[in-house]
């Protein structure tokens, strides 16, 4: 992979960068933040100023922090580790407000299983202090002592080691946790599909045609692993739950997309294919609006084909970001959703070949970040950008109207994609996803606050990160899948077909 920088361990220069951060966890989903308000879509907790942090369900999730930081979503999912090596690392003097700190060390941390596509997609930091991760396995994970499959839900001590797990369904395909919301509560909000029976309290559900497509799996499950309540919805075709976010007053948002006929409660949406959808639950779980984004001629006729991020403002208003099936290929676009479903604004990204935003992270004061991986051509407001033929990452931030605020096109000649971001309290970004060369490695990247981005770091290991979270002052969290044995800095872990969990710190 010419180009790219290979190494054992994190460079000193970026471990630096990390102190900067004071929350942010992400996946797919990032919650934005007010200049009271601290979380993200997939993060959350109670800032330092009057409002509760929202939370997401993307792919990682905030700790809490002052209210200058904002959070951000993510999805992490892990199996037992029965590999954990750790370097020594100074603990972080943790963020202000309702998230305690979360000293120790730096680790890699693998959990093997049976499955052949047991993978990682949500991250989060709960009110104690544990990282709470989900994912999906095919096969079967033991995890102290029990055996676990389909969608699983694990928390980690800040050493690394496991506190405890929980999985819904058994061994199967789709059926997996997609993001995570944490509550200042210690709860949190875990969102997904199943493709297989699912028992949770005292309900059996059975996918609603289990060969086409996986319905989606909403639920709040408490500090100590039991759920609180739980909601399902689903119909012929791929319904799935990509993302989550937890409003001041307690509403849950829910993101992804549908594909055909369905009913969260409020009556039946049509979907002529897979379109996005934005769901609002109460407190309690129960239904309080609906929407399923059909292209609106007033805006553009841009089908909103995936919901992959969400993030929540301080206006009540709702962001989201995916992507949009078109002729030349594929489009990302930026929408402003109102808290009763109203589109406010639709931003469309993309000329030629495809352009595919894969998360977004909320911004103090307003606006949004969008992140993704393009090949071909894209304005995103600055002006057109080329990637000259190759794979390159975007970032893309915006201010509380949509208004472009600046735009970064990065990476060499070798293949990139991004999965996760996450925002420091400086402004800067962190993202992560893998590089395609000889094989597929994890990959990281921190951007100024200003968009310049760095040189992607590379890691010594065949895989991808799914998700990427930040705790305290002093660590950021990465997660994903391991497809044979690496090495993050702290000896070599892995196997063949692993979930990964590894925490840097300065």
């Amino acid at each position: 992979m010419r180009g790219l920088r290979h190494r054992r361990g994190p460079s000193a220069s970026w471990l630096l960068a990390v102190a900067l951060v004071t929350v942010a966890c992400d996946g797919r989903v990032v919650g934005g933040i007010g200049d009271d308000e601290n979380g993200s879509a997939s993060s959350g907790g109670a800032g330092e100023g009057s409002a509760q942090g929202s939370a997401g369900v993307g792919h990682a999730a905030g700790t809490g922090g002052s209210s200058d930081a904002v959070g951000s979503t993510g999805a992490t999912g892990g199996a037992e580790g029965s590999s954990t090596s750790g370097g020594q690392g100074a603990g972080g003097d943790g963020p202000g407000g309702g998230f305690p700190s979360e000293d120790g060390p730096g680790y890699s941390v693998v959990f093997p299983g049976e499955g052949v596509n047991d993978s990682l997609y949500a991250a989060a930091l709960d009110a104690q202090g544990r990282l709470v991760v989900g994912g999906g396995a095919d096969g079967t994970l033991s995890l102290n002592g029990e055996d676990h499959a389909g969608a699983v839900l694990l928390w980690l001590s800040p050493a690394g080691e496991l506190v405890q797990a929980r999985s819904f369904g058994s061994a199967a395909y789709d059926t997996q946790v997609n993001g995570i919301a944490p509550l200042a509560d210690g709860s949190i909000i875990a969102v997904g599909t199943y493709r297989t029976t699912v028992a949770i309290r005292d309900e059996i559900w059975v996918p609603t045609d289990e060969n086409w497509g996986p319905d989606m799996i909403v639920m709040k499950v408490a500090a100590d692993g039991e759920v609180i309540w739980a909601r399902h919805f689903g119909g012929m075709g791929y319904d799935v739950a990509e993302s989550a976010a937890v409003a001041p007053n307690g509403n849950v948002y829910v993101s992804g997309y549908v594909s055909g006929e369905i009913d969260f409660g409020g009556g039946v949406h049509e979907a002529g294919g897979e379109t996005a959808f934005l769901l609002t639950l109460d407190a309690d779980g129960g239904y309080v609006t609906s929407q399923v984004l059909h292209p609106r001629g007033d805006l553009d006729t841009w089908p909103m084909t995936n919901a992959t991020g969400m993030a929540l403002g301080s206006d009540g208003n709702v962001w989201l970001t995916g992507y949009a099936t078109q002729s030349f290929g594929y489009g990302s676009y930026l929408t402003q959703v109102s808290p009763t479903g109203q589109i406010l604004t639709r931003r469309p990204f993309g000329v030629d070949g495809y352009t595919l935003a894969n998360d977004m992270s909320g911004a103090r004061g307003g606006g949004a970040l969008i992140v993704g991986y393009m090949n071909g051509t894209a304005d995103f407001g600055g002006g057109s950008r080329n990637t000259g033929g190759s794979t390159k990452l975007f970032a893309a931030r915006f201010g509380p109207g949509g208004e472009p605020l600046w735009s970064s096109l990065f990476g060499d000649e070798a293949d990139y994609f991004t999965r996760a971001s996450a925002f420091a309290a400086d402004g800067s970004v962190f993202i992560t996803g893998g590089a395609y060369g000889a094989e597929e490695s994890p990959m990281l990247v921190r951007l100024a606050a200003d968009g310049t981005p760095g040189e992607p770091e590379v890691f010594d290991a065949p895989g991808r990160f799914f998700a990427v979270c930040t705790g305290g002052e002093h660590s950021v969290y990465l997660a994903g899948q391991l497809d044979g044995p690496g090495d993050f800095g702290f000896g070599p872990v892995g196997g063949q077909r692993e979930l990964v969990v590894v925490r840097l710190v300065r």
